[in-house]
């Protein structure tokens, strides 16, 4: 393999003499150059995309102000894959400590490779169990670890912000899906290729451990102080609207109809703190909204709403956005514009493992009105249980009744709020937040009594949350179902003091999914290959009927037996 390591004096020449479409990748760490400088910082993105060839992938490492900004721009030619939140050594000159770098990962055209890094599994202090929990799927924990996830947590904390580790480098190259690396043991079939695998990574000064130098200092990742003011940056103030809510109703409402005229009809400065989870623009199920928007006219109605969430927020309030990472890039290059970029906090939202890397990082956006002053109560979030105990119930409740209970504080990669996966905790709708991620946004940014608003309501966890921890609330949604859900829940707090969901009596099996994957993997090891349908006719205790009623295909029944012949062949 060919690296090119330029220092950043040689950068752009070096990268601009290369022939257009002759590397297969390339390694820019931003963090490590003056960014102030858009256009030279254009150029360098401009020559980066010309010198890829097509299928070849563009990494960027970067500060969370300015990677934002880098993500719009580079998605004007290339195609975005993944933004990596890589958990780093804290910066505690923020309110909220932050320990989040980025590298963003881009492809250039349709054929988008990548290769598989594994990392070892980590166990539970307390039980001893997998920290992750696989939800009774353990039985295809792969023994080489688990796949890396766009969430990388599991390795040594090191200044990633203005630099790359050598770790962090060793995971970027494994996910390059090259032949060079797959075939690195037959040096004779590496040997004979035409034309070696090229890359291009730099500057050297942003690789830790080629360098001892730092490029920037962590000042660069202190609050900008600029000038402030929406309307002056719009150039002018929103048109006025004709109410058509009762003014003197205007807290601790749910309102039906569209979000953006709702909120233009809020007074300036009359929120504590708004929130949004807006519909991800993924063609999911809901009611009646359009979720498959063409982009920028979704980057637009999105806008839009940010526009009146920085209007009506208080001098003393918060701004929570929770999107995917490539929307998320355009909500911050936006609010950047507008507000006080506090974090870019990482939800590591894990549900189960599939892919080559695991879709795990949900962006949730962190701004505020004015630098400093905002309404911020981290005492009353951290310290939270340390990240060397699993969520488990059962293992919370003996490991604390036993007095072993270690601490951390919290950061901005928020790990210990799962998604919903049980029927019985969710509501009819697509993307139902926890309880326990609302709650810690509302106790960390309001007081009992401020006013929490959310544009997009949906099942109604903001409104609800902040009803149970005595603030007011302002939901809307678009949707009259889901109006019904909300003011339904709302009553039943009133009368009951909390949400009481029916019973799901739970489907039945005569045969789980792990007993037919463990007969799969037994039948595996008799044949010494995977296990056809005919061979389950012949050979199984269980009919084969059963297997093919209980998995959507054959390749998901044959998931544990493929481990097992993996596990088999080394």
């Amino acid at each position: 393999m060919n690296i090119s390591y330029p220092s950043h004096i040689e950068l752009l020449d070096e990268l601009s003499s290369q022939e257009t479409g002759s590397l297969d990748f390339v390694v820019l760490i931003t963090g490590a150059l003056d960014t102030s400088d858009t256009p030279s910082l254009h150029c360098l993105l401009n020559e980066a995309v010309r010198v890829l060839k097509e299928g070849g992938n563009l990494f960027v490492q970067g500060i969370l102000r300015v990677l934002p900004g880098i993500g719009v721009f580079l998605e004007k030619h290339l195609t975005f894959k993944y933004w990596f939140a890589v958990e780093s050594t804290p910066l505690e000159n923020q309110p909220l400590p932050s320990v989040h770098a980025g590298v963003l990962l881009f492809s250039k055209g349709r054929n988008f490779k990548i290769g598989r890094v594994r990392l070892p599994h980590q166990s539970c202090a307390a039980c001893e169990r997998s920290l992750k929990d696989w939800g009774g799927k353990a039985h295809l924990m792969n023994p080489d670890g688990y796949v890396v996830s766009d969430v990388i947590k599991d390795i040594p904390t090191a200044d990633n912000y203005s630099q790359i580790s050598e770790p962090l480098f060793d995971i970027l190259i494994g996910l390059l899906d090259l032949p060079a690396k797959r075939n690195e043991a037959d040096k004779k079939l590496v040997e004979s290729r035409p034309s070696p695998i090229s890359g291009f990574v730099g500057p050297v000064e942003g690789l830790a451990w080629k360098q001892s130098s730092l490029a920037e200092s962590y000042v660069q990742y202190t609050l900008p102080d600029f000038p402030l003011s929406l309307q002056r940056r719009n150039g002018h103030h929103p048109k006025p609207i004709t109410p058509k809510i009762d003014p003197d109703n205007l807290y601790n409402v749910i309102h039906q109809g569209d979000s953006l005229e709702i909120l233009r009809q809020y007074p300036d400065e009359s929120v504590d703190l708004v929130f949004a989870d807006p519909p991800y623009n993924l063609d999911k199920a809901y009611s009646v909204y359009d979720d498959g928007l063409a982009d920028q006219k979704y980057i637009e109605w999105c806008n839009d709403w940010l526009a009146e969430y920085a209007r009506i927020l208080k001098p003393t309030g918060s701004l929570f956005v929770l999107n995917l990472p490539r929307w998320a890039m355009h909500h911050a290059h936006f609010l950047n514009q507008h507000l006080y970029f506090q974090n870019w906090i990482v939800w590591d939202a894990l549900s189960e493992p599939r892919g080559k890397i695991m879709p795990a990082h949900y962006a949730l956006l962190f701004y505020t009105k004015q630098p400093t002053g905002f309404t911020f109560n981290y005492p009353s979030v951290s310290p939270i249980d340390a990240r060397h105990y699993c969520l488990r119930a059962s293992c919370v409740r003996q490991r604390k009744a036993a007095g072993d209970d270690d601490k951390a504080p919290l950061n901005d990669i928020w790990w210990d709020a799962h998604r919903i996966k049980h029927r019985r905790d969710r509501d009819i709708h697509p993307c139902q937040l926890p309880n326990s991620l609302m709650e810690r946004i509302i106790r960390l940014s309001t007081n009992p009594g401020d006013v929490v608003l959310d544009a997009f309501g949906g099942a109604g966890t903001t409104p609800i949350t902040a009803l149970q921890l005595e603030r007011r609330y302002v939901a809307m949604d678009l949707d009259p179902n889901y109006v019904e859900i909300m003011r339904k829940k709302v009553a039943q707090v009133h009368e009951k003091g909390e949400v009481r969901r029916q019973s799901i009596r739970q489907e039945t099996r005569v045969v789980s999914k792990k007993a037919l994957q463990l007969e799969l993997r037994q039948l595996s090891v008799e044949l010494g290959r995977l296990p056809t349908q005919e061979d389950v006719r012949r050979q199984s205790q269980y009919e084969l009927a059963v297997f093919l009623e209980t998995f959507p295909t054959w390749g998901k029944a044959l998931k544990g037996a493929k481990l097992e012949m993996q596990i088999a062949s080394l």
